[in-house]
């Protein structure tokens, strides 16, 4: 069986073209907005500065959740410690001998700070310097360790582990 040129071209072609977009791709792909220009609106500096920033909140984000997990782990490790260690048994009942020490309910918790941007993590919230947190008021003061809030009571400072 022969082939004429023109079927022989036919059969080659595919094959030609699979090559010069093998070698090719990378300027196809850089001047494809002359082709689409739809695709040039995907070419601005703003989405590369959004998809850093998204993945900075990210970052903080799973930061955030590692504290939070440590912290429950930590909770976790108190009462067993409050359970088995400062109770005795007397006459059959379950007294305390030794009181555990007071946990102190604060109605704030900062659980995480970011000093480098000014914001901290209070009550599941994100906050910055002015932002409002139930009726408290983040002041002016974010330090590497502590948050300063302003209550109806007067100044309070928030640290990290209280």
């Amino acid at each position: 069986m022969y082939l004429s040129r023109k079927q022989f071209f036919l059969l080659i072609l595919p094959f030609m073209i699979s090559l010069l977009v093998y070698y090719f791709n990378k300027e196809i792909v850089d001047n494809a907005h002359y082709l689409f220009p739809t695709y040039k609106k995907y070419l601005n500096k703003d989405l590369d500065v959004k998809t850093n920033a998204y993945f900075q909140i990210e970052s903080k984000y799973k930061s955030l959740q590692k504290i939070k997990n440590k912290s429950l782990l930590r909770k976790k490790n108190a009462k067993w410690a409050t359970d088995n260690l400062f109770y005795k048994k007397q006459e059959g009942a379950r007294v305390a001998s030794v009181k555990s020490a007071s946990e102190k309910t604060y109605t704030y918790k900062l659980q995480a700070l970011f000093p480098d941007d000014k914001t901290a993590i209070i009550n599941n919230l994100i906050v910055k310097v002015g932002s409002k947190v139930d009726n408290t008021t983040v002041v002016t003061k974010i330090t590497n360790y502590s948050v300063q809030i302003k209550t109806n009571k007067g100044l309070k400072w928030l640290s990290l582990f209280q």
